[in-house]
């Protein structure tokens, strides 16, 4: 069995400026795994960007380091090369390109969804750089409203949350579109858990508000536990799930910290792999969850998109709406996935142009 192994290394760039509460993203490196194996191909995204790192060299090496593995064993199983692994983007890239050798690229699973007779409920989102003032930042959630968008997610900082004209703002919002849900996205950017429960109390009555994701930054396992607790307004966890790749302490996290939701993505969550030990811990504790992407290409959003709707078949308690969007980078792949009215979707007639990759 003749198997082959390369990678392909790309810099992608924002068509406008990415911002959370404490980075800006320019442009994203990432790699891909080509895998060949004698007549089928086998793609897979590693992308790095939310990963905690200091070397994209170090990185780089590991990549290269997996992909001769690959072709001294010449395996295409996973078990093969996980202890070899360090990082979770690398491992979900592997993931990906060894799942498509089974089928055949793009299709991952044979669904609906392939067939482009479903689509997948996704939210929009509004970056920081976005929330510049209120009267702004009403344009932009109405935008997204009348685009068909039913659930936002927004990034903010602890300043912009305590600001009382987004009350009244969300206030109006509500009124107007109750049919509506808002995430409100922290990133760890409160200091203190009386601002934020501050915050939460004041804005509980907004019932448009469906949580807050990662209030305070994560480690801090007593203080959030805390937050959880007493919180008029649902939390979910998300960067303080990133390196808890152990299945004891993915129990010990969740049973001490009791969040209402998790939110996962494979690149910094230990791959397909890690995500479903979470999904399945989460499930036996009554944790609602949901899938989301790293700033992924159409490469990665692909097998998220079809991945994600295989654990909605197979599992409980999904939030029922995933953070998995497209159109970030101004060089990304031609693809058959589009959005439409709150959904990602992908148009079998379509093919794909990922020439530049061979």
């Amino acid at each position: 069995m003749i198997i082959r192994s390369e990678l392909k290394k790309y810099q992608f760039f924002f068509k406008k400026e990415v911002k959370n509460a404490n980075k800006t993203f320019a442009y994203s490196v990432i790699w891909f795994f080509i895998i060949k194996k004698e007549d089928k191909i086998g793609i897979g995204e590693c992308n790095p960007l939310l990963e905690k790192l200091t070397n994209l060299n170090f990185y780089e090496k590991e990549l290269l380091f997996i992909s001769r593995k690959i072709n001294a064993i010449k395996k295409i199983e996973i078990d093969y090369y996980r202890s070899y692994i360090s990082y979770s983007s690398i491992l979900f890239g592997l993931e990906q390109a060894f799942l498509y050798l089974k089928k055949k690229f793009p299709i991952l699973y044979d669904s609906k969804f392939t067939n482009g007779k479903i689509g997948l409920p996704i939210n929009s989102l509004i970056w920081y750089s976005s929330i510049k003032n209120i009267k702004k930042t009403k344009h932009e959630i109405e935008n997204k409203i009348f685009q068909g968008f039913t659930f936002i997610k927004m990034k903010i900082s602890s300043n912009f949350f305590q600001n009382q004209y987004l009350y009244l703002l969300l206030k109006t919002i509500q009124n107007k579109y109750p049919y509506v849900k808002i995430s409100m996205d922290a990133n760890g950017s409160f200091k203190r858990k009386e601002d934020i429960l501050s915050c939460t109390n004041k804005f509980c009555d907004i019932n448009i508000i469906h949580s807050v994701e990662q209030p305070i930054q994560s480690g801090n396992w007593k203080e959030i536990s805390s937050i959880c607790k007493v919180s008029k307004i649902p939390i979910a966890l998300d960067e303080e799930l990133i390196g808890i790749n152990n299945l004891k302490m993915k129990k010990r996290l969740l049973d001490t910290i009791k969040p209402q939701y998790i939110v996962l993505k494979p690149s910094v969550c230990g791959g397909l792999y890690g995500c479903k030990e979470w999904i399945l811990e989460a499930n036996k504790r009554e944790i609602g969850w949901w899938i989301s992407s790293s700033l992924d290409s159409h490469i990665g959003i692909n097998a998220l998109a079809q991945w994600t709707l295989k654990m909605e078949q197979k599992h409980k308690n999904s939030r029922g709406v995933h953070g998995l969007n497209i159109g970030y980078f101004y060089n990304d792949f031609f693809s058959p996935l589009y959005i439409k009215k709150g959904f990602i979707w992908s148009n079998p007639l379509y093919k794909w142009n990922i020439k530049n990759l061979f």
